[in-house]
């Protein structure tokens, strides 16, 4: 998927948005009132110069045009990426390893005091919903 990269730059009331990327033989031009518009100004920029769905646009990466702030950004969202991606192996290796000593006999207290999770983080991992008391 193709990535563009976005230097944002204050003009006024306003957010100077120079794009470059794939498809871009020079920097295309937009602006946003607000930067939380910014990746929604260049997609559609960038669907009208590719002729492509907005949403089709590929990946884009906004930072401002101070370099050494810019440079922080991109490493801090590379570590938050690298952490998103370790939080779902976390995830998934504590669900299957939870699966295997429920097999194995072991109740939700064990399993959570193995695991350091409370016995309603078992229930949840094992996709187990709470029995309904019925009055009779």
């Amino acid at each position: 998927m193709n990535a563009y990269r976005v230097t944002a730059q204050r003009s006024g009331g306003w957010w100077a948005l120079t794009v470059e990327g794939p498809g871009l033989h020079r920097p295309a031009y937009t602006q946003a009132r607000r930067l939380d518009r910014a990746e929604h100004m260049v997609r559609d920029l960038l669907a009208l110069h590719l002729d492509v769905d907005p949403g089709d646009v590929g990946d884009i990466e906004i930072t401002p045009d101070d370099e050494s702030l810019a440079d922080e950004l991109i490493s801090t969202r590379q570590v938050r990426r690298d952490a998103d991606r370790l939080r779902d192996e976390a995830t998934v290796r504590t669900r299957s390893t939870a699966r295997r000593l429920r097999e194995r006999g072991y109740a939700h207290r064990e399993i959570g005091a193995l695991l350091g999770v409370s016995h309603q983080a078992v229930g949840k991992l094992l996709d187990e919903r709470p029995k309904r008391h019925v009055d009779a």
